[in-house]
């Protein structure tokens, strides 16, 4: 507790706040720069609240109005990720009281690392005085973890927070892949006019032909089957008579055939189904200097081929959520259209969503809280 800033003040209120216990002490204990009020080290940017005492000639009760024990670092506006080591130099390791004090209007903002840390290696206690806005950064896109508002790695820490303290919140999973659409199956023909002739000897033969103009003379044995499935339709080619239809049949020797007309050919094909779309983005999370976004759409899956299936379209990414909630999961991706030949495969899960940033994290500290906390404290 500060001394009084008028009135009387008593050698037992100055041993009380300076030195302690209940020895009997005199002005001549109390020079600044003793071992009981500390003179701050060349690098230490914080105030020293004993700054009037002086360190040496006459002392008087009244130097010690409005004094009080420690260095106090005040943070009068908004910044990014402060560490506590550098706002006290080299007395950071000295046993002597520290105070923090982060001002009503000004945002303490963590980027990428958490807004305040409090390294190892902290001596004597550290209360941090929060009217402002300590905030967390918020998880990325896809899955991002929160960040921390307060990472402490010390003891003796007390945090007196009347204004915002909030870990970030999660970033929302990426929605799942669509699923491939199924595989397709499809005839192709192709067509070729040709004229053919042979004279077979010395063993019998086959011959298959569709939809032609044939002729046959001289020895023809009837073996065969010889059919007309193009009616009596006929031409003449080099003389001869010919009638369209269908021949399967055999010869034998000396047995001579002409075939004039056009052959198909029909082919069977197969055609894979189309890849499934990407799963859409998740949100980002709430955070210093970052809203809470809602995840986006999936792409629709390209087309297949010929009478296959389309891929699904992917999954919804997740929402990012509020100060320190988990992010939200994406949805799963659509299942493929159907192909002709086989069906679509499933789309695959989103992923979860990132896990929610803590108030304070590390060492346990001692929490007096008035204002709006959001996350867990250590």
């Amino acid at each position: 507790m500060a001394i009084a800033a008028s009135g009387a003040v008593s050698l037992s209120d100055l041993r009380t706040e300076f030195v302690g216990g209940s020895s009997a002490i005199s002005l001549n204990d109390l020079y600044r720069g003793g071992s009981n009020i500390l003179a701050k080290a060349g690098d230490n940017p914080a105030t020293n609240l004993a700054a009037s005492v002086p360190a040496s000639g006459v002392i008087d009760v009244q130097d010690f109005y409005s004094t009080a024990k420690g260095f106090k670092n005040t943070v009068s506006s908004s910044t990014t990720n402060i560490d506590a080591n550098a706002l006290f130099g080299d007395d950071y390791d000295v046993n002597y009281p520290k105070i923090i004090d982060i001002n009503s209007g000004v945002t303490v903002g963590g980027s990428s690392d958490e807004a305040v840390d409090i390294p190892s290696g902290l001596a004597g206690t550290l209360v941090i005085n929060n009217a402002g806005n300590i905030l967390g950064f918020g998880g990325a896109a896809n899955g991002g973890a929160g960040g921390a508002a307060i990472n402490c790695a010390s003891s003796g820490v007390t945090i007196n927070n009347s204004g915002l303290l909030a870990g970030g919140g999660g970033g929302g999973g990426a929605g799942g892949s669509g699923g491939s659409g199924g595989n397709g199956s499809y005839t192709s023909t192709s067509s070729s006019t040709s004229t053919r002739a042979g004279h077979a000897t010395g063993y019998p033969g086959n011959i298959v032909a569709t939809n032609c103009w044939m002729w046959t003379k001289a020895n023809w044995s009837g073996v065969g089957t010889f059919t007309y499935s193009g009616g009596s339709t006929s031409t003449s080619y080099a003389g001869h008579s010919f009638s369209r239809g269908s021949y399967i049949g055999s010869w034998y020797d000396n047995s001579y055939w002409r075939i004039v007309g056009t052959i198909n050919t029909t082919v069977t094909n197969s055609s894979s189904g189309g890849s499934g779309g990407s799963g859409g983005a998740g949100g980002v999370g709430q955070g210093y200097n970052q809203s809470a976004a809602s995840g986006s759409s999936g792409a629709g899956g390209a087309g297949g081929g010929t009478n296959s299936g389309t891929g699904g379209t992917g999954g919804t990414g997740g929402a990012g959520s509020a100060y320190a909630t988990a992010g939200g999961t994406g949805s799963t991706g659509s299942t493929g259209a159907n192909g002709n030949a086989s069906n679509g495969s499933g789309g695959s899960g989103g992923s979860s969503g990132g896990a929610a940033g803590a108030a304070v994290t590390g060492t346990s500290v001692t929490m007096n809280n008035t204002g709006t906390l959001h996350g867990a404290v250590a």
